[in-house]
Formats: structure tokens, sequence, C-alpha cells
């Protein structure tokens, strides 16, 4: 045998004894081929928090994982039904009826639409008038919610015996701790809004710079005068006091010592335990500012929503308007309207050359009429609809979900925000020159059909819409971008999120603002001050005393 041949030989059999590649660049390379349960909680706030929820969960059934979908029996059928091919679903059972929760959200709609929550004190004066005062409000119901499910001992037992890797919720409800902690699983909170700098730099543990992170409903921007960060600096401090005392922390606490839930920790302490913080967001529009390792932001909805089928007559709607069409949508809100803001709002429309598609899935309040261009739908497709090269602008309430994927098929918007995270979303988009926001309270038809007017005519509106809408598209690292989301999950479940979990959330108030070292430093420096003081007081008392020693007094 020749020695050419003796060396390929050689070189055949070293790469047939060689160990896979993959062996050597660390596990983490390695397909995960185990299948993880999640436990997935969002119905105590129901509506869009479950809707954007579930993306992810669907998510993670495509990979293979396994996700159990957990309901109130307070909860509409149609909610407790809607992925019931998709989740397993379990029901526990709440002394909240149907019927009471609808009346809760029925309420908590009317209040909104008055627009009195859509200012800085628009809470405290809701809650003066007594707004707040019905027999049964939001936090008496999530209360409550929260300890039929804790009392529900089959459902607890059931829940118990899936062994889940991860809870996954959203952080509305105080109540997702104490369920994590009694099933003795980590959890992954998912906020819909945008970081709330006064609640999340709390929970959340995200750096706070009053300087340039604005506080919630302000209308500032990241940009502030002496003044307005002044006033940043007071809203802050006010909103931090107005998140403990609106949520009843210590209603869950003797939630906790009622079901021996580990009480020796507060439900506030344990709000900071969540392993991942997923906001609703990104930032080709949200303010730039730091973040954790552990927060990050998720486009729940947009560029993730499933193609489903634009009915027949509105798509000859949309194919046929001569000057484009204006897409609306408040929402389920515009069915708790009253009359005569509803009027207000079509008789804008009927002053616009466009058509006009508007979409609401409750019934418009009656005796409200309507002009020839305007065409009432219950149910669209929202993100295909705005798609359509036909539709010129979005005019919406400013919700987040709605609000992105507008931009994320580049268009721009009219706002009408009504409460909670709406008005910070108007400031970003006006701020980006997206759109303009408008006051519902001093609204005219002159002024909504003159605003609609002004956001079509203007270039300027489309053309940074498009811009944002491709700066949001390029921030994504994996398509559709619900990905993301699913990725995160998964990476704590299967590493836990101890390397990514800041210190900060176990610092007190005093040693997080470092007012225990100011308080030390003060006081070496008034030691030594004192010390030196009094060195000096000596001295001179002993010069003193010397020079009239030595000039004694003569007659």
């Amino acid at each position: 045998m020749s020695p050419k041949t003796v060396t390929i030989l050689l070189l055949i059999t070293s790469c047939m004894l060689m160990p896979p590649v993959y062996s050597t660049i660390g596990k983490d390379q390695i397909p995960d081929p185990k299948t993880y349960k999640f436990l997935y909680f969002v119905s105590m706030a129901g509506g869009s928090h479950y809707s954007s929820l579930s993306m992810s969960a669907k998510e993670l059934v495509r990979q293979g994982h396994k996700v159990v979908s957990l309901f109130s029996s307070s909860n509409p059928r149609q909610m407790q039904m809607a992925d019931a091919e998709i989740f397993t679903t379990v029901v526990y059972n709440s002394t909240i009826t149907p019927h009471q929760r609808a009346d809760v959200m029925a309420n908590l709609g009317k209040l909104f639409t008055t627009g009195v929550l859509r200012t800085f004190w628009g809470p405290v004066i809701a809650v003066v008038r007594g707004d707040f005062l019905d027999d049964l409000g939001t936090a008496d119901m999530w209360l409550r919610e929260c300890d039929d499910l804790l009392g529900d001992a089959a459902t607890m037992k059931r829940l118990r015996e899936e062994k889940f890797d991860m809870l996954v919720a959203d952080d509305h409800i105080p109540c997702i701790p104490l369920l994590a902690q009694a099933l003795n699983i980590p959890f992954i909170y998912n906020c819909v809004v945008h970081a709330v700098p006064s609640k999340h730099g709390e929970w959340a543990g995200l750096p706070i710079d009053a300087s340039y992170i604005p506080e919630r409903v302000l209308g500032l921007t990241d940009k502030m005068t002496f003044f307005q960060r002044v006033q940043n600096v007071l809203a802050h401090t006010y909103y931090i006091y107005w998140w403990y005392l609106t949520i009843d922390f210590k209603g869950f606490d003797q939630l906790k010592i009622k079901y021996n839930i580990r009480p020796e920790i507060s439900t506030y302490e344990s709000n900071k335990q969540a392993s991942l913080y997923m906001f609703h967001g990104s930032f080709a529009l949200e303010f730039p500012r730091p973040m954790q390792p552990n927060t990050i932001y998720v486009l729940f909805t947009a560029g993730s929503t499933p193609l489903k089928k634009i009915a027949d007559d509105v798509v000859e709607y949309l194919n046929t308007a001569p000057n484009g069409v204006v897409l609306f949508s408040l929402g389920s809100h515009v069915g708790s309207m009253e009359r005569e803001k509803a009027q207000v709002l079509a008789d804008g429309f009927a002053l616009l050359q466009h058509r006009v598609l508007w979409q609401t899935s409750a019934a418009l309040p009656a005796g409200i009429k309507l002009a020839d261009n305007t065409k009432v739908v219950q149910w669209l497709p929202m993100a295909q609809v705005m798609e359509h090269v036909n539709v010129k602008v979005f005019v919406s309430h400013g919700g987040g979900f709605s609000m992105y994927e507008a931009l994320w098929a580049g268009l721009p918007m009219v706002g009408l925000p009504l409460f909670e995270d709406q008005m910070d979303n108007l400031d970003r988009l006006e701020d980006r020159g997206v759109g303009l926001a408008l006051d519902i309270t001093t609204l005219t038809p002159e002024i909504l059909s003159q605003t609609i007017h002004k956001v079509v005519a203007e270039p300027k509106f489309c053309a940074n819409a498009r811009r944002v809408s491709l700066i949001m598209r390029d921030l994504q690292t994996m398509s559709p971008p619900i990905k993301t989301a699913a990725h995160w999950i998964l990476h704590v479940t299967k590493f836990s999120g101890d390397h990514l979990r800041p210190a900060v959330l176990d610092l007190n108030y005093m040693q997080r603002n470092l007012l225990d070292v100011y308080v030390f430093i003060m006081a070496v420096l008034a030691l030594i001050l004192g010390v030196n003081l009094s060195v000096c007081y000596c001295c001179c008392r002993c010069m003193c005393g010397k020079t009239g020693k030595s000039h004694p007094k003569t007659e």
C-alpha cells in the first residue's frame, strides 16, 4: 500500500472518530428537545389584555410547548372558548357573575368616554365626584377574584399537578405573584403599555431620571424646560404613592396570610420577583431610555396578526372610494358613549370628502344620525384594512395595539385619547410628527373634520409615519415580531432569570436612592465640622485666657 493511500485512510478515520462540532461550542447552541408547560393567566383584566398575551402563547404552541389558559367563570363564554382548540383551558369558580363583570366594565367605559381621566388630576377629580363609588369596583372585583381562585381547592390541586415551568400573566393584577408562589413556579409579567416611570421604576427596577424621562399623563416629552422638570419630579413622587393606594396591597397581603402563601414577603415586594418584564411598544416611537437586562419591548400584535378575509362589501367600499377612506375605531368604548358625543363624531365625518369606515363591536347609541359617506361595521381585520392603499388616516383613541398596527402599516393618525396610556401614546405620535391629538371634551364637528383633513393633506404626516414604520420593522430581529416574546419566555424558562435580574430590586427605598449613604456622609461631615469648631473654640478660649493673664488690669 502506497504512503499516499495510507495518508488518505488515516484522514478518513480521524474524521469518523472526531466528535460532533456542536459538542465543542456550548450547550446553548444545541437545539433544546425539551418541551415546557406554561400557565397563562390574564382573564381578570380580559379584553385586549387577553388577545395580546395569547399571541405569544400561540407561538409557543407552534413550537411544540404546552399552554394552559386559566379563566374565571365570570369571563364571557366566548373568551373562554376563543382558543380552546389551541390551549387547554381551566376555569375556576368565581363569586363574581358574568353580569356583574359586564356592569363593572360598562361603568368604566362610560367614565372613560367622558374624558375626565385624560388629565393629570382626572383620577382625583373622579374620586372626589364619586365616579368610582359603585357597588363593585375593579379593585374589589380583582381582590375577590383572587380570593376565589386561591380558595378553589379543585382548581389549585389541578394546577399543582400540572407542574408548570412558568406562569405568564398580565401585570395589571397583584394576584399574579400570589398564584406563582402558591404553585411554587417563577412568573413573567406581560405589560400592555409602555414602561411607566413611577410604577415600573419600583416593580421592574428601571432606572428613573426625571430630567428626561417623562411621567405619565403630563403631556411632556424627553426634552423639558426647568419648570417642566419640576413638574415631572413632583408627578413622579405623587404617582409612586398613587399606585400604592389604588392597588389594595393590604388586601392581597391578607390573602397571603389566609392561604399561607409566603406571608413573610409582602405582595408589593413579591411583584419585584418577576423573571422577565415584557412591555408593549418599540423604540421607533418610545422615547430613548435605559432598560434592565430582564426588561424588553415587544410588539404583541403589529406584524404578527394572522391574515383574515375582509368581507366582500368592505372590500368594495375600500376599492371604490374616489377620495380615500378614513378608518375610525374607539374599540368597544363608543357603545358606552353619550349620544351627544357620538353625534359630534358622526357630524364631523359628514363634513369630510372621504369615505369613513367606522368599526365598533358595540351598538351605536340610539338615535344617532350617520351621513351617507359613513359605513359602520362590527368587526374588521384591522391590520389588513390598514394596509389598503385607499386608507389615508386612522382615527383612534390611541390604544397601544391598534396604534402600533397603524404605524407598522405606515398610517398617520388622529387621536382622541380617553384614559391610561393613550395620552402618552399620542404625545409620542405628535413628537414624531406622525399625527395630531384632540380633546374629546371640547371636540366639535368642525375641529374633527379640519384636523383629519390636515393630517391627510400635509405630506409630512404620511412621510413621518412611513419612516417610523421602517425603523420599527428594522428593529425587529425576528419575524414575526411576536417570536421575540416567545424567545425571551423560553430563555428565562430554560435558564431562569437570575442572570438578568438587577440587584436593585432587592434594595429598599433608602438603599436604592443612597439615602443611607448620604445621611452617613452628612453625619461624618457634621462630626468633622463639629470637631473642628470645638477645637477652634477651645484654642480661642485658651488664647484669650493667656492674653488676659499676660496683661493684668492696672489702676
